[in-house]
């Protein structure tokens, strides 16, 4: 979907409103519209991805967008974004200029920490993980940070220094000593960040491979313990092939109980309602130990 922006004298006043009445046109930000075909049928991930590339086109050279905006831009997977407001960062201390649609953060910006994402300036995946991280709580920081991980291979311990002396840093330094780079998608991230609340549940390997007796691989689990419990979480992307995945996905399973694993599987309503996995995992511990 294409963004325009209203020029003086293009079209007037009340004929983009007569527009925008007719759906023809969407008023995406201040200034800037687009098709109301192609945004009607957007998901609100690309709703927001937009929004962020208006508020840009109107903002001077100064400001580059940050915070949940950049991850929307870098498409950069986030546990419960924020997306009432489009973020932006300028150099500098304290204060901002924020509003209802946008929120401006006065930060120490280097130009290591800025990159440009579909003609605009953004801060970098790492930067804009490590800006999240301070402004949210541990879950959400370390899935903030295991995404960039997994877009790139940051410095984050240079990247955090440059951050300076800020709200939130405590956190952000946590999530970064807690994140790896191993998890594959956010739902094995936010799995990764509710087990650590847990004192019974052990710290799982990650990305194990399991051979068979001949050396062939059968399988690379996403979380294991000692060989004796698998868990796996199922974000249903892996049964998208239809009837042959859901087959290839049960072999795969019977191949692991083979090796005297118990498999325990839970999905995203599970990380929904945290006592469900819980309750799964210290089940599958009881089994898989006795």
């Amino acid at each position: 979907m294409d963004l325009h922006r209203r020029a003086t004298g293009d079209v007037t006043d009340a004929a983009l409103r007569g527009l925008v009445r007719r759906g023809e046109l969407v008023r995406v930000s201040r200034g800037s519209y687009g098709s109301g075909s192609e945004w009607a049928s957007a998901s609100p991930d690309e709703r927001y991805r937009l929004r962020a590339l208006g508020v840009m086109a109107g903002r001077t050279a100064v400001a580059v967008a940050s915070h949940e905006s950049a991850a929307a831009l870098h498409r950069l997977p986030l546990l419960a974004p924020d997306r009432a407001r489009v973020h932006v960062s300028v150099d500098g201390r304290g204060g901002g200029a924020s509003t209802r649609t946008v929120a401006e953060h006065r930060v120490p910006l280097s130009p290591l920490d800025v990159t440009t994402v579909d003609g605009v300036q953004v801060t970098t995946p790492t930067r804009t993980a490590l800006d999240i991280a301070c402004t949210v709580g541990l879950d959400r920081a370390l899935c903030a940070i295991e995404s960039a991980l997994r877009t790139e291979a940051p410095d984050l311990q240079e990247c955090l220094a440059r951050l300076g002396r800020r709200r939130g840093i405590a956190t952000a330094r946590r999530a970064m000593d807690l994140a790896s780079p191993l998890t594959e998608s956010i739902g094995e991230s936010w799995s990764r960040a509710l087990m650590m609340q847990w004192p019974e549940i052990p710290t799982p390997r990650l990305q194990h491979r399991f051979v068979d007796d001949r050396g062939r691989i059968v399988a690379r689990t996403d979380f294991d313990w000692d060989g004796r419990l698998v868990g796996e979480f199922d974000g249903m992307m892996k049964y998208r092939g239809g009837a042959q995945s859901v087959i290839d996905e049960k072999l795969r399973e019977d191949a692991l109980r083979a090796l005297g694993n118990h498999v325990v599987r839970w999905t995203w309503d599970d990380l929904r309602h945290p006592e469900r996995l819980r309750r799964l995992l210290a089940s599958g511990m009881a089994i898989a130990f006795r």
